[in-house]
């Protein structure tokens, strides 16, 4: 993405996640910021006064401060647009319109400029105008009804999946109309209609191709697949490991692994089908046998013979581990204030990418104003009023 100019007048998650992804992948990010600044500048914990929030999600961006409720500064944004690529932005719908930005006022503006608008409904329809957080999408889509321990209440699931599923959708069709346009000769631009609630129900193909085509309402099952078993948590002496069985063909080897071959005949667990019949029952005769022996055992038995399984890991085991850096999976910046910091990595962005640190309030206002044309004097202008 060499060469591509990302304008991101976004603020908090879905937006700036997308932008920083883009910006991995080598596009040129200027995050556009009121006098105020993004709301995720305060919000914690902090380290050394700079939010650990923010800083993760908006590495390797300038940051220019406009006064857009002014004329001026509304026009230095249009200025700004007619040298962009790519417009993303995760206002309310309409506000867009307010600043002079409406579908029709870029083509005026920029007429290959793609812009891509991150919102929690879409930008048109009943449901546009209302506020949406990532609880709420989790909640409107369905997506909570499937989570959670089993038999227990719809639970939200622990990380903020509406906002960074749109931002994974959000991105992946800015590139695919990056793409077009070019094919075409470089014009014309096009608009990108996100919605959280959409990118929820996508996100819950599986549980929508089982009621739509077998009547199945799904429940929260816990960490159990729906589908298949053994595929769960499991005890074991000292610690709960997770056992996947990917299909039947796995069963015998498995039995026999464990030392319980004697299960792999069993008319209650042999086919697929009927061992998810009597699953409860095998939870608890697996349970009984694992716990005989500490999960180190287990584990090193079941990767022999290529079973999936895996010890559950916390953020701090995970980041401590060796496998983390062999992967790539954190990438560190040096600090506005010195020091480093540790972020993690977008795992599809080339491993020797030097990220740099996310700007402060304003940072580069001034060298992206000069960039556009404007005097040393009306620099000094818009300085004063922002």
């Amino acid at each position: 993405m060499k060469g591509v100019r990302v304008v991101d007048l976004t603020s908090v998650l879905s937006g700036p996640f997308c932008t920083w992804l883009l910006s991995t992948l080598g596009a040129e990010v200027i995050k556009v910021e009121s006098p105020k600044g993004d709301l995720a500048r305060g919000t914690p914990p902090f380290e050394d006064g700079i939010s650990l929030y923010f800083a993760s999600l908006n590495r390797n961006k300038r940051s220019i401060v406009l006064d857009l409720k002014s004329e001026g500064g509304r026009r230095a944004l249009h200025r700004l647009l007619e040298t962009a690529d790519v417009l993303v932005e995760n206002m309310r719908p309409g506000v867009r319109d307010r600043l002079g930005c409406s579908d029709e006022d870029l083509k005026k503006i920029n007429p290959n400029l793609i812009c891509a608008s991150i919102s929690g409904f879409g930008q048109k329809g009943s449901l546009s105008q209302r506020p949406a957080y990532d609880i709420v999408v989790q909640a409107m889509s369905g997506m909570m009804s499937v989570n959670g321990p089993l038999g227990g209440p719809p639970t939200r699931v622990g990380y903020s999946v509406g906002d960074i599923s749109a931002a994974l959708f959000t991105t992946i069709g800015i590139l695919q109309r990056l793409y077009e346009r070019d094919a075409n000769g470089g014009g014309p631009g096009s608009t990108l209609d996100v919605s959280m609630l959409a990118c929820q129900w996508a996100c819950l193909e599986n549980a929508f191709a089982r009621y739509l085509n077998a009547g199945i309402v799904p429940g929260p099952i816990g960490s159990r697949h729906p589908s298949i078993t053994p595929f769960e948590p499991y005890p074991t002496a000292d610690q709960d490991i997770v056992i996947g069985l990917g299909s039947g063909q796995d069963w015998p080897n498995f039995c026999e692994t464990i030392g319980l071959p004697e299960l792999s005949d069993d008319p209650r667990f042999a086919e697929d089908e009927v061992r998810l019949t009597h699953r409860d029952l095998l939870d608890e005769i697996l349970g009984r046998h694992l716990k005989q022996k500490p999960s180190a055992h287990w584990l090193a038995l079941l990767i022999e013979n290529e079973i999936p399984c895996s010890a559950i890991e916390n953020v701090e085991s995970v980041a401590s581990n060796p496998i983390s850096a062999e992967y790539h999976a954190f990438s560190t910046v040096n600090a506005p204030g010195g020091g480093e910091m540790r972020f993690v990595r977008n795992p599809i962005a080339d491993p020797g990418e030097v990220e740099s640190a996310a700007p402060t309030l304003g940072q580069h206002t001034s060298e992206i104003l000069a960039e556009l044309g404007y005097t040393q004097d009306e620099i000094e202008e818009m300085l004063g009023q922002a």
